[in-house]
């Protein structure tokens, strides 16, 4: 019969750390590869992937059905991997971990609360500038596996205590944090997205609602809305809300452009803030919310921190132009551009212009209702975003069916002329609103990457 190891087995190998990967992409002569997965078919294949590439030796679980010496199936093997974890990084059970959901905001919110918490924090999510992942050739993902979190805490280069993480739906309903404890999780909102992948809404949000059981979260915070409540009951009223009445725990009072003021547990905080955007005083009260409860800082220098706080890359980042100002926004979903044409009619008192597309091999059903949201612009420029290998002019023509006929709108398929002819419309009296890739430098079109940054094209088109 083939041998099955046990945990202590496991502790008598000699193992060497530094060469241990999570997966086939990974592997280089002489490495350790640890890996699993639910589907034993799949398991099995990646194993044979690594035994074919010179792999030293193999650690898994006893699911699989392979017998090689250098194939080690251990019956315990979440045990296993969990020292793995601890040898490669002693210290990432001690941090502080911060996990964000929701379909809007989770980029925005991150990334104050990361700016709030400071010098000793680090923000992993959509935007990595930083290249935090570049040990790994698998795909950068919004939220990564616990090996690849771990992995890279080992190697910043600096002391971080807190760690700001987005949280995706995907990751949540594919376990792939498990065994991750966070000190404080934010709840944003839900709206229609990824029904491709989850088939439904209830299933999306029962999803979401993953994170904030008490195996996994240990306090939370939401901004009020119906699925914000319907989460806080879920979960025993045990939540901090976000809302503009005295029934919550934190209370907008007022904002303008550039000041807010709320009260957080009958603190009054009134403060200058120089942030844009729709919602993103809620992003910000989220952040807030999450740095006080999590009393990682005290409240008087989160305060000093308000008015330095800036917003991130691709999110309602404003391009100033003589003719009208340009703003680039990674809305794409149908309530995100909803709500960021309303937005901007109403901070500008002008004329909008909205160029935007939608991903292909996504949510499919998303698309004409995409359309539908944009019918507040003026002008509707229909162009690419992200294709990949669906046809281009099939996805446009499925974000056309949710617009009025009687609507200015074309569709000019390559984004950078969509863009150009955007600009060259602008006439004082109006705004271009360049939607759906925000932060994102390529383009996926077929097999193939391109280089291509809205707000580099921008620039270019007026310049800059």
């Amino acid at each position: 019969m083939d041998k099955i190891y046990n945990y202590d087995q496991y502790l008598e190998m000699s193992l060497d750390f530094s060469v241990i990967v999570n997966s086939t992409l990974d592997l280089k002569p002489g490495s350790i590869l640890c890996i699993d997965n639910e589907d034993i078919e799949k398991l099995d294949y990646l194993i044979n992937e690594a035994l074919n590439k010179d792999v030293d030796k193999i650690l898994t679980s006893s699911k699989s059905k392979i017998s090689d010496y250098k194939v080690y199936r251990f019956e315990d093997y979440e045990k296993v991997f969990e020292d793995i974890l601890e040898n490669i990084n002693p210290n990432f059970k001690n941090k502080t971990f911060f996990g964000i959901t929701g379909t809007n905001g989770k980029t925005t919110t991150a990334h104050l609360l990361n700016s709030l918490l400071g010098d000793s924090s680090i923000f992993v999510g959509t935007i990595d500038e930083d290249n935090l992942f570049e040990f790994t050739k698998e795909e950068h993902l919004t939220t990564p596996k616990l090996f690849n979190l771990v992995k890279m805490l080992s190697l910043v280069d600096r002391d971080i205590s807190n760690v700001v993480l987005e949280v995706s739906s995907h990751a949540l309903d594919q376990q792939r944090l498990n065994g991750l404890y966070f000190k404080m999780s934010g709840f944003t909102n839900l709206s229609q997205d990824h029904l491709d992948y989850h088939n439904t809404m209830d299933e999306y949000f029962e999803a979401k609602t993953k994170l904030f059981n008490k195996k996994t979260s240990e306090e939370f915070v939401y901004i009020v809305s119906n699925y914000g409540e319907k989460l806080n009951q879920i979960y025993d009223s045990r939540g901090f809300s976000i809302g503009n009445t005295k029934n919550n725990n934190v209370q907008l009072n007022s904002y303008t452009n550039d000041s807010i003021n709320f009260d957080i547990d009958g603190i009054n905080v009134n403060s200058k803030l120089y942030l844009s955007g729709p919602e993103i005083i809620y992003n910000f009260l989220l952040a807030f919310s999450m740095a006080y409860y999590s009393k990682v800082k005290d409240i008087n220098e989160l305060k000093d921190q308000i008015p330095l706080l800036k917003n991130p890359k691709g999110r309602y980042d404003v391009i100033n132009y003589e003719k009208g100002d340009i703003i680039v926004d990674y809305s794409h979903t149908p309530e995100a551009i909803e709500k960021v044409i309303k937005y901007t009619k109403e901070r500008y008192k002008k004329d909008v212009i909205v160029v935007f597309g939608a991903g292909g091999n996504r949510d499919k059903s998303k698309r004409k209702f995409m359309g539908t949201a944009s019918q507040n612009a003026e002008k509707i420029i229909i162009t690419n975003d992200n294709p990949r290998k669906e046809d281009q002019l099939d996805i446009s023509k499925q974000i056309l069916e949710g617009i009025d006929l009687k609507k200015n709108v074309e569709i000019i398929l390559n984004r950078r002329e969509a863009i150009s002819k955007g600009v060259n419309l602008l006439d004082g009296k109006s705004t271009l609103l360049v939607l759906g890739k925000g932060h994102e430098k390529f383009q996926e079109i077929g097999d193939e990457l391109y280089e291509f940054d809205d707000i580099e094209v921008v620039r270019e088109e007026i310049s800059i």
